[in-house]
């Protein structure tokens, strides 16, 4: 319907728009036609004007000639004939005669008008009187007109009330049928808008399950991803391992990280091992996961399962028994100290929650109005924290408890709102926390009980109906909530939380701060406190008793539960509002009446800030998601008071009518108030109960006193005395010890992370090698320099002289020469073949895996020592506790014999044995030391026998006092566990120590290898060059590629000119070799030595650099160590010099030094203190024409300026890949005509 209304609207508006426009066009052709109309008038007009004036002027012309003419002639006839005297006097008598007869016929008619005004009276008179008499008759009928009028009036006047009668009827009807009709329009229109809700309830639906899937997907793909990065893992491990076989430890390491979520340790993939900023970031990323796999490592260590499954571990159950005792005893006494939360205690808690438009404060305020309980909404407590701060920043002062609270608090939510950031759950909760506190007073359990007790005997309770009192009569609601609006609940003070919590966080939060309750599925501090004291030593299997379901701070949380969003989506969308009337109706539960016109045209929706419709299906969409995690919480609480038990958490049908929901709602809360008021009772009557059999305690302990007295000189045998229990302070002291124990023992953690890094670093380092010892071997040097060479000249030579290399002398010549170069070639093989033995012998002889051996060696000493810590006070803790149960009187703690110390020497075999024999006589005791005294003199064995005597004394009591066979065993099992781990120590560092060497020779055994392979693999393509060469020689062709003969073919060949072979592509580009420069591969090479020999400070030390670069000048430099010790005095700074220096006037090194106007202009164009790459290899230098690189036909160009430029950025670029031109342009403005020319100087001197 709504469709056509608008097509209708659609056609009248296109009707409209045409009809106008018609009109307008019609308009502008009348304007126009009016104005041409007008014009033409306007010229008529003027013609006929122009024409009357001609006309006009024609005519006056035409008089005043006349009239001329006519005065000419009368001057002269005057001229002409002149009046004579007696004509004169003729015409004056006549002119008397006339004058009589005029006065005489004037006489005349002045009679005649007298006699006609005479009659003309007379004739009035009678007119006059024939005129009153017509008067008359005509007021008499006027009279009779006017009577009749009044009548027709009257009547008229009848009929029109009778008609505007009618028509006011009608009017109402219309309007009554208007009013119906807009409201069932708005009805109709609130019903596509609740289909329009709901589809988009459906999407919003839609779309969190499309979240949720799409978190599972990136579950998943995170899933997957750990996988390759598994596999990429096993991968690196199989490379640097060399083998296919995966180490079980390795597999055990990454099965428990992927089993605790943990990302993956990588493996270090930089060029060196050493401290870089680079490194220590990930080692400081990963140290998490390195500490979780060293506890793992000390879990199988002391299970003995993974690496250390080379023994049976056991078990001391007698001390973990012990120890879990102590904990116990001493948990609850530091339990009871805990700081209380101070929640006041009130009857009635509870929290109503459900969707937006459920009902949620109809049934608050029903409750709040039965019961006088505070209702808390969110929304109005954060209003009122916002009001308060505003007043205080005003400058009002407020001297009430909780204003300083009040105060933190609410800035704290003004910053997040102010920020526009969304206020924290944990600030909503303490702001509802903050209500309870300052709305209800702290009271004792006292208070509580008298205060219920006084409110019982006052109150008189009366008679309430059930809901099966007004079944059989069928059930009025008036009546029905009438009857549940009485109270006979007298003691039900308390707060009513409304629409909070939403979430299982928020629950848990609120929890936390009303009653500091852990859930169910969460460990308790006791219980972690255990399960970390059982991974050193675990106690006896015990039967864990099950927790027991306690009551809820907020009480008992009802939701109210709707079948669907609909009706959530009706009540929301169809409420409208009347400003004149500030009545409030809705559409389908309060219409508004249609007999109030214009009432339902001017009624408006209701629009609120917290309830906009566009957000209902939002939040209620949401609250579905979470009401789930809600139910879970509150599924872990319930309220019992003897066999009345109320679950925390229950769900109400709020789709009925509200006076049924009000009473479903209000016989829970009835139910939890009868369980507190019970439990009230029943803490008072134990309360009391406690107090008497306290004071029955004190008076057994007064006749107990009286008749010991009597009994005072009975004898009593040893063996019948009661056990002694230890007092508190004593099980605090012992539990104290144990924790210090425990502390120390958890150190071993570090050992196990370095025993990991360790094998870690070898196998890492060991790459490392293997990779500069590649590098090494792959290192350019000047055998292609001298094939070049060689293949150049001779090519020159054929192309000059074709003749003469057909002669056998020629040839003869030029194969002695292959033959030089052969020797020549042969000679740096050898050599390089010597500087790789070289360098295999310093890697040899570096000491690295014997310095690792020796610091496997120091962290196996702190092990040790960590061990014997543990074993010897564990004994002193069984011995000082069964010696207290005995009343054997504690002993002082001896002090240590010795400390553990390493031997030094070269065989780390031996070392291990004296390490592993001191760590067992140190824990023997007294019998080593009592031999290497009785070396010193004479005097100390009388010491000894002393102390022994006195050592031999204890234990003869102690064996004849100690009695309890489990503490004999116990003690004896202790010191057989730790003989056990020593033993394992001992085997598990053997195969260590022999991995790390076997390591080691498979290490230098490669290395052999790959120096004999590399010579022998030189010296075959060093034959097949020559045999090559020897070819061409005997052919007298130029050495050449086969494309390049192809391209120089192409003239001669015309199989190329008709296109039957194509021309071949050109060649790669490639750098022309010279003595004089170093190529760029060969500076790539030299710049990686130097920074391996670069400290972090960016120095290198000047002998290390003079070696280095004697070594490798690739024949450019041809210097040895001592020239270039002097030479490099230039640069020297202490001992030290700085690497950007050097590296730079290498790479410049033909190049001129650059002019002060040139530094400036080339200053100017970088543009700025900092420069990025892009601008700095951009930039035009002063070195571009002398670093160009010279063209080769049938070879691509050559850039070497962009790649001397790169080198140059790679060297001066800080951590964020940016150049400090001042610094750059102080390296490069130096003295002299070129860079060679400063640095060696100092050479060119002498």
């Amino acid at each position: 319907m709504r469709k056509i209304q608008l097509n209708k609207l659609q056609r009248n508006m296109a009707f409209m728009e045409d009809w106008n426009q018609k009109g307008i066009d019609n308009w502008k052709k009348n304007q126009s036609i009016r104005y041409k109309n007008r014009v033409d008038d306007d010229k008529f007009k003027s013609t006929m004007q122009k024409i009357a004036e001609d006309r006009l002027v024609q005519t006056q012309q035409f008089l005043k000639g006349e009239m001329e003419q006519q005065i000419e002639q009368f001057e002269n006839r005057q001229q002409d004939e002149p009046v004579s005297l007696g004509l004169r006097n003729k015409m004056m008598n006549e002119f008397m005669r006339k004058e009589r007869d005029k006065r005489r016929r004037k006489m005349i008619v002045d009679q005649e008008k007298q006699t006609n005004e005479l009659q003309r009276r007379e004739c009035c008179v009678l007119e006059k009187l024939k005129q009153q008499s017509r008067q008359e008759q005509e007021i008499m009928y006027e009279i009779w007109r006017a009577f009749q009028c009044k009548e027709v009036i009257c009547e008229n006047r009848n009929l029109r009330d009778e008609n505007y009668k009618n028509k006011q009827e009608l009017n109402v009807i219309n309007r009554k049928f208007k009013e119906e009709e807009m409201l069932r329009s708005l009805q109709q229109e609130f019903n596509e808008e609740i289909e329009l809700q709901q589809k988009r309830q459906l999407e919003i639906n839609v779309e969190y399950k499309l979240l949720i899937r799409q978190q599972n997907y990136e579950k998943c793909r995170k899933l997957v991803e750990i996988l390759f990065e598994i596999e990429e893992q096993v991968y690196e491990h199989l490379q640097n391992h060399d083998s296919n076989q995966i180490n079980e430890q390795f597999t055990r390491e990454n099965n428990h990280l992927f089993e605790q979520g943990m990302e993956l340790i990588p493996y270090k993939r930089f060029r060196t091992y050493d401290p870089i900023k680079e490194m220590k970031k990930q080692e400081n990323q990963n140290n998490q996961q390195k500490m979780f796999l060293a506890k793992m490592e000390m879990q199988d260590y002391l299970e003995g399962t993974g690496a250390w499954s080379i023994y049976q571990a056991q078990n001391n159950y007698t001390l973990g028994n012990l120890v879990r005792y102590l904990i116990e005893s001493q948990f609850e006494v530091t339990e009871t100290k805990e700081q209380e939360l101070h929640i006041p205690y009130v009857p009635f808690r509870g929290s109503l929650i459900g969707f937006a438009f459920s009902g949620k404060r109809t049934i608050s305020d029903l409750l709040s109005q039965k019961y006088g309980i505070t209702v808390l909404c969110v929304d109005v407590i954060i209003n009122e924290l916002l009001e308060y701060i505003s007043i205080y920043q005003q400058g009002e002062e407020h001297s009430q408890v909780w204003d300083q609270q009040q105060i933190e608090l609410g800035q704290s939510i003004s910053n997040y709102l102010l920020e526009g950031q969304n206020i924290p759950d944990e600030l909503y909760i303490k702001a509802i926390v903050l209500k309870i506190k300052r709305t209800f007073p702290y009271q004792k359990f006292e208070d509580n009980y008298e205060e219920q007790k006084a409110k019982n005997q006052n109150h008189n309770a009366r008679t309430i109906k059930t809901i099966d009192d007004f079944n059989d009569d069928g059930i009025n609601w008036e009546d029905f909530h009438r009857n549940n609006m009485i109270n006979n609940k007298p003691y039900c003070t308390g707060w009513l939380l409304v629409g909070f919590p939403h979430t299982y966080d928020q629950a848990k939060l609120l929890e936390k701060y009303l009653t500091n309750i852990q859930p169910q599925d969460e460990l308790t501090a006791l219980q972690a406190r255990l399960e970390d004291a059982a991974r050193i030593v675990k106690p006896n299997e015990y039967q864990k008793v099950p927790r027991t379901k306690q009551e809820s701070g907020v009480g008992v949380c009802v939701y109210l539960e709707m079948p669907s969003n609909e009706m959530c989506l009706r009540r929301a969308v169809g409420r409208r509002y009347d400003n004149h009337s500030n009545l409030l109706y809705h559409l389908d539960s309060n219409p508004p009446p249609v007999d109030n016109a214009p009432l339902i045209e001017r009624i408006k929706p209701l629009y609120e800030v917290d309830n906009l419709q566009q957000q209902i299906s939002d939040k209620n969409s949401y609250f579905m998601t979470q009401i789930e995690g809600v139910r879970n919480w509150y599924d872990n609480f319930e309220s019992k008071c003897a066999s009345n038990l109320q679950q925390a958490f229950i769900s109400i049908d709020a789709s009925n009518n509200y006076e049924r929901v009000f009473y479903d709602v209000d016989q829970v809360f009835q139910n939890f108030l009868q369980i507190q008021v019970n439990q009230i009772q029943q803490k008072y009557e134990a309360q009391q109960n406690k107090i008497l059999e306290q004071e029955e305690s004190i008076k057994q302990q007064q006749e107990q006193e009286e008749s010991d007295k009597k009994c005072q000189f009975k004898q009593v045998q040893l063996d019948t005395l009661p056990v002694k229990q230890p007092n508190q302070a004593f099980l605090k002291y012992l539990n104290g010890f144990w924790n210090l124990i425990e502390n120390k023992y958890m150190s071993l953690q570090n050992v196990f992370k370095g025993f990991r890094e360790q094998r870690e670093f070898i196998i890492n380092y060991q790459m490392d090698i293997q990779r500069k010892f590649i590098d090494l071997i792959n290192t350019p040097d000047e055998k292609f320099f001298f094939i070049r060479n060689f293949q150049e000249q001779y090519n020159e030579f054929v192309l000059e002289n074709p003749d003469l290399c057909e002669e056998d002398i020629c040839k003869e010549e030029l194969h002695q020469r292959v033959d030089d170069l052969y020797d020549q070639l042969i000679d740096l093989i050898d050599q390089k073949r010597d500087d790789l033995i070289v360098e295999k012998q310093q890697i040899q002889t570096s000491q690295f895996i014997e310095n690792e051996i020796d610091l496997y060696l120091q962290q196996l000493k702190s092990m040790l020592a960590i061990e014997l810590d543990r074993a010897q006070n564990s004994i002193q803790l069984l011995n000082d506790y069964y010696s207290t149960l005995e009343g054997i009187e504690l002993s002082d703690i001896q002090p240590g014999v010795g400390e553990l110390q390493l031997m030094d020497g070269d065989d780390p075999q031996v070392r291990l044995d004296k390490l592993i024999a001191d760590a067992l006589r140190i824990f023997a005791g007294e019998e080593e030391i009592v031999e290497d005294k009785t070396k010193k003199g004479g005097k100390q064995p009388a010491k000894k026998e002393e102390k022994k005597g006195k050592k031999g004394k204890e234990e003869e009591v102690i064996k004849k006092e100690l009695q309890n066979a489990e503490a004999v065993n116990a003690i004896n099992l202790e010191k057989q566990i730790f003989k056990e781990r020593v033993d394992v120590i001992k085997r598990f560092a053997t195969q260590t120590i022999l991995k790390y060497r076997q390591a080691a020779d498979l290490l230098y055994s490669k290395l052999d290898e790959w120096i004999h392979y590399t010579h022998l693999t030189e010296i075959k393509a060093l034959d097949a060059i020559s045999n090559l060469f020897r070819g061409y020689i005997e052919r007298c062709e130029r050495i050449q590629k086969e494309l390049q003969l192809q391209f120089v073919d192409v003239i001669i060949s015309h199989e190329v000119l008709n296109f039957l072979t194509p021309i071949p592509p050109p060649l790669t580009a490639r750098e022309p070799l010279s003595k004089e420069r170093f190529s760029i591969s060969q500076l790539y090479y030299l710049i990686e030595d130097l920074r391996a020999i670069t400290s972090t400070h960016l120095l290198i030390d000047i002998k290390q650099l003079a070696i280095l670069l004697s070594r490798s000048s690739y024949g450019v430099l041809k210097f040895t160590p001592a020239q270039w010790m002097r030479a490099l005095k230039v640069l020297d700074q202490n001992g030290y010099v700085n690497v950007r220096q050097i590296c730079t006037y290498l790479i410049l090194l033909q190049s001129p030094t650059p002019k002060e106007e040139e530094l400036q202009m080339y200053q100017a164009q970088l543009n700025g203190p900092l420069v990025d790459k892009e601008n700095f290899v951009n930039t035009a230098a002063w070195f571009d024409e002398f670093e160009r690189a010279p063209e080769e036909e049938n070879t691509n160009y050559f850039d070497r300026i962009i790649y001397i430029k790169e080198l140059l950025f790679f060297i001066h670029k800080d951590e964020n890949n940016q150049i400090a031109i001042k610094q750059y342009l102080d390296i490069l403005n130096i003295k002299g005509d070129r860079y060679f020319d400063f640095l060696f100087q100092n050479l060119q001197e002498l």
